[in-house]
């Protein structure tokens, strides 16, 4: 029963409660940092990762020039020093003008102004806007030109093979009729130093070229720890939450020691305030009995005074013979001597060398 009283005792001490209570507020705030870090990192992730793929469709404006040509602005997740594959789809049928049309080109501008948009324009004067002004030196970012050709298929192996998949044909008669053309307009592109806000697309192969579609396409080259992050999502997750989450313990640590310092800094700790307490109360106690922590500097001061103390000792013993070998004739003359002794010996442990001279004057008397 003593020692269940004595684990009770000891587990609701109030050295205990505070244990518990300084537990119970790390664990609280480990928590909530930890819950800080897991939600900071995937706003970390859309800020850093670029998107792996844009793709912007391209209405292109027929009768209004020499060949079809498209405006349309960018997206805002392009990212600066970031590596783009740039390309463009064009979807075409297979039609007897477009396979007689041959090689031709296609051009692209990337440009830091906004033109109008004539597919998305409200009025005819934005429609009728030449997109063509503004292509100039100091406003055009990134510009290429690439020649591009419907595949050739030979004209008896064409004929075999709708024959052979006639059914299939007529049930899908998309795939056969039309083609994709992709071209590629440039490899690693980056943009250093200012982002472009539209693109302007040149199809030069007149107007009778017949398109059904056409995407810009942006693909992003991603390396180092861009590509880690995308390709091993879980992973990143796991070690940048558990990297932010030290470096946000650590900075409360330091956070906690400071305000520690700051608050305690100057005050008097709580021995030395007890000990001083103890001394004002009980003045007449000795003070190293009240402060602990000067009992090994007393007892360092008691020995130093008694091996002084020493000679001193052995000269009392004659002065003592003195006194007890004088007459008892006048009893108040004794008393005084005892007295007087008696004083000296309280003087002798106050006032060491005052009680010496003392006690040779008086035995010189007798």
């Amino acid at each position: 029963m003593q020692y269940v009283k004595g684990s009770y005792e000891a587990a609701t001490s109030p050295a205990a409660k505070r244990t518990y209570l300084s537990a119970a507020l790390f664990a609280a705030v480990s928590l909530g940092l930890l819950a800080i870090a897991a939600l900071a990192y995937p706003i970390f992730y859309y800020n850093y990762v670029p998107k792996k793929v844009i793709s912007i469709p391209v209405h292109l404006q027929y009768d209004s020039g020499a060949n079809p040509y498209g405006v349309t602005s960018l997206s805002s997740n392009l990212m600066l020093e970031q590596a783009y594959d740039v390309s463009v789809e064009l979807t075409v049928p297979r039609s007897p003008p477009n396979l007689n049309r041959g090689n031709f080109m296609v051009a692209l501008f990337a440009m830091k102004s906004v033109p109008e948009n004539p597919a998305l324009s409200f009025s005819y004067a934005g429609a009728a806007e030449d997109p063509y002004a503004h292509v100039k030196d100091d406003n055009v970012v990134f510009m290429s030109r690439r020649p591009t050709l419907i595949p050739y298929t030979d004209p008896l192996v064409s004929t075999a093979s709708r024959l052979l998949f006639l059914f299939y044909h007529i049930l899908y008669p998309g795939p056969a009729e039309t083609t994709t053309l992709k071209i590629p307009m440039g490899e690693l592109v980056e943009f250093k130093d200012v982002l472009p806000l539209s693109i302007l697309l040149d199809v030069q192969a007149g107007q009778t070229l017949q398109v059904y579609s056409a995407t810009v396409t942006l693909v992003a080259r991603l390396t180092g720890i861009r590509w880690a992050m995308y390709n091993h999502r879980i992973i990143s997750f796991v070690v940048c939450t558990t990297i932010f989450w030290i470096a946000e313990m650590i900075s409360a640590v330091m956070m906690w020691l400071l305000l520690s310092h700051f608050v305690s800094g100057g005050k008097p700790g709580p021995e030395e305030t007890q000990g001083d307490a103890g001394y004002a109360n009980y003045p007449w106690k000795d003070p190293s009995t009240l402060n602990p922590r000067s009992e090994r500097d007393q007892g360092v001061k008691m020995e130093d005074d008694d091996y002084d103390d020493e000679p001193r000792i052995k000269e009392e013993s004659p002065e003592r013979e003195v006194l007890v070998d004088q007459p008892a004739d006048d009893e108040e003359e004794g008393d005084d001597v005892w007295r007087e002794s008696g004083a000296a010996g309280t003087s002798y442990s106050h006032e060491k060398g005052g009680s010496l001279r003392k006690r040779s004057s008086r035995g010189g008397r007798s």
